[in-house]
């Protein structure tokens, strides 16, 4: 099954999510390739050291702009049945590259998948905070969605035109099965906006959003600083707990 993160909101703990769901599966016995699609590169620095510097056909960048094959490109990682895919800075400019592209411009990136597909049991997408082209793709190569809503002030922000986004998918047949496989929660205490905004998801999204929460909890920041994922660095914090239970409820998703 493909997924992917997505919330064109900043600050929402997408990568957090991506990382940690990746990692969590693919402890549990899953076989997990997680793509960083983020031109921050922000999971690539998790899983490489920023020194290491990641050259542009060693990038999801020459897939999806030369339509090289991604195959070349994946690697593995300290983590037992998890690869990953690198990103790179060049991936800011690629909505401007492919916006002038005819041919297939919306669906490289499931295209680049196919030859790969069967190898994963789940592939994971990390995706940069924009509605642009790079989000599309992801989009239209995902059969599930998890959107990652902090609950602080202004959180329902930008959710209408994801979900817009979400419908032309749909409707104009570049993804007509693509679904929202849940709303999480994150950054959760015990605030009465924290509080108060969850509600309002809750309301809004009805039976989409998860049961489980994941709070503010510094261990999450730390495994990235650390890089690795929370499940190593801190094992019986909040965090892993919350990820844990997050990741259940996936599985038990249709």
């Amino acid at each position: 099954m493909v997924i992917s993160i997505a919330n064109q909101k900043g600050g929402v703990a997408k990568t957090t999510t991506a990382i940690n769901v990746a990692a969590g599966l693919a402890l549990a016995g899953y076989k997990v390739l997680l793509i960083d699609a983020d031109p921050q590169t922000n999971v690539t620095q998790v899983f490489i050291h920023p020194q290491v510097e990641i050259q542009l056909d060693q990038s999801l960048y020459n897939v999806l702009v030369n339509f090289a094959p991604l195959s070349p490109i994946i690697r593995a990682t300290t983590v037992r049945n998890l690869d990953f895919v690198p990103s790179h800075i060049r991936l800011s400019g690629v909505d401007l590259e492919l916006a002038q592209a005819f041919d297939n411009r919306s669906a490289r990136l499931r295209q680049a998948l196919q030859p790969i597909q069967n190898r994963y049991d789940y592939i994971i997408i990390d995706n940069p905070p924009s509605l642009g082209l790079l989000t599309i793709n992801s989009l239209v190569a995902s059969q599930g969605l998890i959107i990652p809503v902090s609950t602080a002030f202004f959180a329902l922000t930008g959710l209408v035109q994801l979900q817009e986004t979400i419908t032309m998918v749909q409707q104009h047949q570049l993804n007509p099965t693509l679904s929202i496989l849940g709303v999480v929660c994150t950054f959760t205490e015990a605030t009465n906006v924290s509080r108060d905004v969850e509600g309002q998801l809750r309301q809004h999204f009805e039976g989409l959003v998860f049961e489980t929460t994941i709070p503010k909890n510094v261990a999450l920041e730390e495994a990235h600083s650390n890089h690795t994922h929370v499940f190593e660095h801190a094992p019986t914090s909040k965090g892993a707990e919350a990820y844990k239970a997050l990741i259940q409820e996936v599985l038990n998703r249709p």
